[in-house]
């Protein structure tokens, strides 16, 4: 997929498949849960792309950029924000000199899975807020009570089928084999992966101390992850923000209001470590190798959560944070293309050396890009990429200083007026003056007879 960029143009082919069947469910869910998060371009996309006539025939994304209204860069954005929330695998297919993708759709989750999915219902949580999240949690969630004088006396499926006990003991080879390929054949697309570095023996230790159930709260390790990447918890702070979302009475850990804690803490607070490397100026194209200041904007961007980096730059700057700008941070941790280090980088060019007041989506995504095509990986590699942006942004303007001034001259006809022109103005001689003064004296005689 990140090589996939430079291959798509208008004449480029593709294909559709579908992974997984959708209901009228799905495309409710699609809009309510997932377009607050992806955008309508992504959701557009799905559907266009689904409603295809003839999609397992290879078209041009000329197609969809017609039917959609969009250029191929916005294209491109909508085709990650479908493959990042596990909508959409993207696979290339290369033969000779010519490349062709396959697009295959897969189902929304359920609402009920939906929202036990950490990385979902946290971006979601940060999109809408705490009430119309609420409000949809409500919408979404079926809520069946059995009414008065109603008793359940539903069978079983042991009630109602005879099962051999020792079939269930020893599973048939047919079904397990059947059972392993699907666990290794499976489209579904991994939103996550257990990357990030959090010592889990020292938060059970410090819940244990209190009185939360650290086996109720084991289950949500995926959650926890998916904070510590995004804000950069640390295992105390984890632990009393856990502490704050359990219950006193039951003992119980609310996952949700969890969630909110963090996001309020983040959101209406702007607390955290200054960086202190981002007051440093920003490194030349001409520094050969890192200098002091890059090495220690290296060491404090590895170490440093990507929300918690840009709270240490707007400190320094004396702005704030805001809600968008978190979004856009949560969006580009959920992506997955860049390490931490990376993305902090990233970050870093865009409000220091681009002197921009706030983050703005459409450079970072463009930044992305590039970055992504470049196999950016490494700190080292995006300093590299910072320096030839630098470079490149100021050849134009050395350019135009080296040019040579170019001095105009007037033609001659355009100095000196013509004769025709500008006629000179000749001299009256003595006699013709006397002569005039007659002529005037005689019409003003004429005017007065007139009027007399």
């Amino acid at each position: 997929m990140e090589d996939s960029w430079h291959q798509l143009q208008p004449k480029t082919g593709f294909l559709v498949r579908l992974a997984d069947r959708l209901t009228d469910q799905s495309w409710q869910t699609l809009t309510q849960l997932y377009q607050p998060i992806i955008g309508p371009s992504a959701t557009g996309l799905f559907s266009a792309l689904f409603w295809l006539p003839q999609r397992e025939t290879y078209k041009r994304h000329a197609i969809l950029l017609a039917e959609l209204g969009l250029d191929l860069a916005h294209l491109y954005a909508a085709r990650l924000r479908l493959e990042a929330v596990g909508l959409l695998t993207t696979r290339v297919k290369t033969e000779g000199d010519l490349s062709s993708f396959i697009y295959e759709l897969h189902a929304p989750l359920t609402p009920q899975n939906f929202f036990k999915d950490d990385l979902l219902s946290v971006q979601l949580l940060g999109v809408v807020g705490e009430e119309l999240y609420q409000a949809l949690v409500t919408a979404n969630t079926p809520h069946l009570a059995a009414g008065d004088h109603e008793q359940n006396i539903t069978k079983n499926f042991l009630d109602v089928f005879h099962v051999d006990g020792d079939e269930l003991r020893e599973i048939p080879s047919v079904i397990t084999a059947q059972r392993d390929q699907l666990a290794q054949t499976s489209s579904a697309p991994n939103l996550a992966a257990d990357k990030m570095q959090f010592d889990f023996k020292l938060l059970g230790e410090l819940l244990e101390r209190s009185f939360v159930d650290t086996r109720a709260v084991s289950k949500y390790r995926q959650l926890l992850l998916t904070e510590h990447a995004t804000y950069g918890l640390d295992e105390p702070t984890m632990a009393r923000y856990i502490g704050e979302a359990t219950d006193l009475a039951t003992n119980i850990f609310n996952p949700d209001q969890f969630k909110r804690i963090v996001a309020q803490a983040f959101g209406n607070q702007h607390r955290g470590t200054a960086v202190a490397a981002t007051t440093e100026p920003a490194p030349t194209a001409t520094t050969k190798g890192a200098s002091s200041a890059e090495q220690a904007l290296i060491k404090v961007a590895t170490t440093t959560a990507p929300v918690a980096f840009l709270q240490g730059i707007k400190q320094n700057t004396g702005g704030f944070v805001t809600d968008g700008e978190q979004r856009i941070v949560r969006d580009l941790v959920s992506r997955q293309l860049f390490p931490e280090a990376v993305l902090n980088l990233m970050i870093y060019h865009v409000l220091v050396d681009e002197d921009k007041p706030t983050l703005n989506k459409n450079l970072l995504d463009t930044i992305a890009n590039d970055w992504s095509k470049a196999k950016v990986n490494t700190p080292q590699l995006a300093i590299q990429k910072i320096r030839d942006r630098q470079q490149a942004a100021t050849k134009p303007r050395r350019s135009r200083r080296q040019q040579p001034t170019v001095k105009e001259t007037l033609p001659d006809w355009a100095k000196k007026p013509s004769g025709s022109a500008q006629p000179a103005k000749a001299k009256l001689s003595a006699e013709q003056q006397k002569q005039l003064q007659q002529r005037i004296a005689r019409l003003e005689e004429r005017s007065k007879g007139k009027e007399d």
